[in-house]
């Protein structure tokens, strides 16, 4: 890691600090352009096209974001123009949100940014980026919004799991995925501010286990498991955690799911809640697809890589944790 690189990681992280912990509009909107203009020289690290192209990308769609945030804010702080105009700030801030987090409908450059860019900044794309726009959007949501939200959040559930279903480069698919999560993020705006931190967390953990799995297997393409042949052990941990990802019972991934599930079942929101079951059932249908494909292909020369120990532990903290608490 280079100096710049880790100033980089530092404003970065002081940036989401500052957005979390601000209460003023100019705050928050400073926060984030922290957040972003530390964000984009870390993608562009190398002299590659490719991520160069995924950095312009990625600045572009977060500098609108923020503009229409700062205007939303602008327009809140006068009196008179928040009073007659509630109704458009409200859905200022909300789109400038959605289009921050890559949700749908504003979804499309999510999945050409990460299948562009290195898997460390795969991960803080998936993680760490999604904590200021979601906590603000948490905080600030009114219960006018809630329609718009619940909405968007049906939308990128579906997307999420359609968009997954003919991909076959990792990065995009685990976009694909992290947008159907959001989905399930935004409705638990109308549940309670613990089932949110207990699926963000529950998120944020998954996705750091399943792409640490692919970064140490060095895995781009879901046909590279027949190619190559992964070594049993090392397929078996990684589809796991894929799993957990998805949410299938009775892995760490489902409970949160569950919670939501029960609370919004309770207000019911059957319509929204089978939305977002049907999102994480096409979810879970290419990732057993995967799993058949390898299990169905003639055994060529397995890849000759002892599985690490610290796959391992991962792995379970990510898959089976809960097993061994119901126990």
């Amino acid at each position: 890691m280079t100096p710049s690189s880790l100033l980089f990681l530092s404003t970065m992280a002081m940036g989401t600090i500052v957005t979390l912990s601000s209460s003023n509009w100019l705050y928050l909107w400073m926060g984030m352009e922290l957040n972003l203009l530390s964000f984009v020289p870390l993608i562009a690290t190398t002299s590659s096209l490719q991520e160069t192209e995924a950095s312009v990308k990625y600045f572009i769609i977060q500098a609108i974001g923020s503009s229409l945030m700062l205007t939303a804010g602008i327009m809140a702080s006068n009196p008179n123009i928040f009073s007659s105009k509630k109704i458009i700030i409200s859905v200022m801030f909300i789109s400038s949100m959605i289009l921050k987090l890559g949700m749908a409908p504003c979804h499309q450059w999510l999945p050409h940014v990460m299948s562009s860019i290195p898997w460390m900044m795969c991960l803080t794309l998936a993680t760490w980026q999604k904590i200021s726009p979601m906590v603000m959007l948490m905080m600030l949501s009114t219960t006018d919004s809630h329609h718009i939200m619940m909405l968007m959040a049906m939308l990128s559930a579906m997307i999420g799991g359609i968009g997954g279903l003919n991909q076959s480069q990792m990065r995009t698919l685990l976009a694909y995925s992290s947008i159907g999560h959001m989905g399930w993020l935004v409705s638990t705006i109308t549940c309670s501010y613990n089932t949110f931190m207990t699926y963000f967390i529950t998120y944020i953990t998954i996705t750091c286990a399943a792409m640490y799995l692919f970064m140490q297997s060095n895995i781009i393409h879901s046909k590279l498991f027949m190619k190559t042949k992964t070594p049993p052990m090392t397929f078996t941990i990684i589809m796991l955690t894929l799993f957990s990802l998805g949410g299938l019972p009775p892995l760490l991934g489902f409970f949160p799911k569950w919670m939501i599930i029960n609370s919004m079942m309770s207000q019911s929101m059957m319509m929204i809640t089978s939305m977002l079951v049907l999102g994480s059932l096409m979810n879970l249908f290419y990732y057993f697809n995967m799993s058949f494909n390898y299990i169905i292909t003639p055994a060529n020369s397995p890849t000759p890589n002892k599985t690490k120990i610290s796959s391992i532990a991962i792995s379970t903290l990510a898959t089976i944790t809960p097993m061994f608490l119901m126990l």
